[in-house]
């Protein structure tokens, strides 16, 4: 059993309960690689953080450590520096293509900076998993300056007796230039974000758009194709095999009203940050985490839509989802996916694990019988 006594910072302390909350196993747990090295370098070239790396390189080039730079879901996308540590860092998992946010490894810099918002140094035992004892690690959140939203942490780990004190300074610093990169050399990203999952409601840069369904269906084509569509095949996933590219242009130019330059063509793809509830789900799946993608799942993708791309991905994030908190077998789960529809068997799980006192039971009870009618 952890005690928390032993995490004697209040920032550490809080992090333990989140992290021991998510069930991560301090003796057992180890990060989980998700992207295969060729995945990874298509992510990097997309990030927005790729601009910066020479800097960070140039500023946290130390010896006997590593610099990482994640994304805002703690997966690591870069990791250079000693190639002993780097040695060592891989049979542990610190590796580029693992995720490193609370939830997935416990108390570290990286995800700890990720859930606060705010620099972590993490020493030795700090760290809830026991494997990284012997490591010290420094992270330091950055944003977009133009949107204040958070692109990701750069960190600096190393060996427990090779770490300087100066090095969460240093980190500081290095993170505050990189933001000061943003602001001087990349164009202000756009921002849109999709909120398709059991409605129909989308913002660009916080302004609300007037979308029709089938607006809402060619975005949501779009998003699950970052790297573009062409006209052809945007009809074969909008329309089936009856798809007529003539249509869809005709769509995408009413679109463009909405959305302007936002709307790239040859190919058909979007310039701007993509958010979204079910991409979000989609992530939290990739990454094993069937709570946080019940907790997003707020019913099905564009219920109303019968546009083969939308339909497709709607039963696969519902069968997923479904699947994923049916195994785990976790209250909040299973409370979260049951107000998405009247499901008897997730409903029946409700009802064999909440206690016959709980108010909710009987709300259950009352729901399951309906769905067995």
């Amino acid at each position: 059993m952890t005690d928390l006594g032993e995490a004697t910072r209040p920032v550490i302390a809080e992090s333990w309960r989140r992290s021991l909350a998510a069930r991560v196993d301090p003796d057992r747990h180890e990060a989980p690689v998700v992207y295969e090295p060729d995945e990874i370098a298509d992510l990097r070239g997309a990030h927005p953080l790729a601009a910066t790396v020479p800097l960070l390189r140039h500023t946290l080039s130390m010896d006997d450590t590593i610099m990482i730079v994640t994304d805002t879901r703690g997966l690591i996308l870069w990791c250079e520096g000693d190639n002993g540590v780097r040695h060592n860092a891989e049979s542990v998992h610190l590796t580029e293509g693992s995720r490193w946010s609370e939830d997935a490894i416990g108390t570290n810099a990286m995800g700890t900076a990720l859930a606060t918002g705010r620099p972590v140094t993490v020493h030795s035992r700090e760290h809830l998993v026991r494997t990284y004892h012997g490591w010290t690690c420094a992270a330091s959140p950055i944003r977009d300056p133009h949107t204040g939203l958070l692109l990701g942490v750069v960190d600096v780990s190393g060996p427990l007796k090779t770490m300087h004190p100066a090095v969460a300074q240093l980190v500081s610093a290095a993170a505050q230039l990189a933001e000061h990169h943003l602001r001087q050399f990349a164009p202000r990203q756009h921002v849109l974000t999709l909120n398709f999952l059991g409605g129909l409601r989308a913002e660009l840069d916080g302004r609300p758009l007037s979308l029709t369904l089938r607006n809402a269906e060619v975005l949501t084509a779009l998003a699950l194709h970052p790297k573009g569509l062409t006209a052809e095949q945007l009809a074969l996933l909008l329309y089936g095999e009856r798809g007529n590219p003539t249509t869809v242009r005709a769509e995408l130019h009413r679109l463009r009203a909405q959305l302007g330059g936002v709307l790239l063509t040859r190919p058909y793809r979007l310039d701007a940050v993509v958010r979204g509830d079910f991409l979000d789900v989609r992530t939290a799946l990739r990454s094993g985490d069937a709570g946080k993608a019940s907790r997003h799942y707020q019913g099905e993708l564009l219920p109303r839509s019968d546009a083969p791309v939308v339909r497709d991905e709607r039963l696969d994030l519902a069968a997923a989802v479904r699947k994923g908190v049916l195994e785990r077998g976790d209250l909040d789960a299973l409370l979260s996916f049951a107000d998405s529809g009247e499901d008897a068997e997730v409903l029946e799980r409700l009802r064999l694990l909440l206690p016959a006192e709980d108010p909710r039971h009987a709300l259950v009870s009352s729901r399951l019988r309906r769905a067995l009618e």
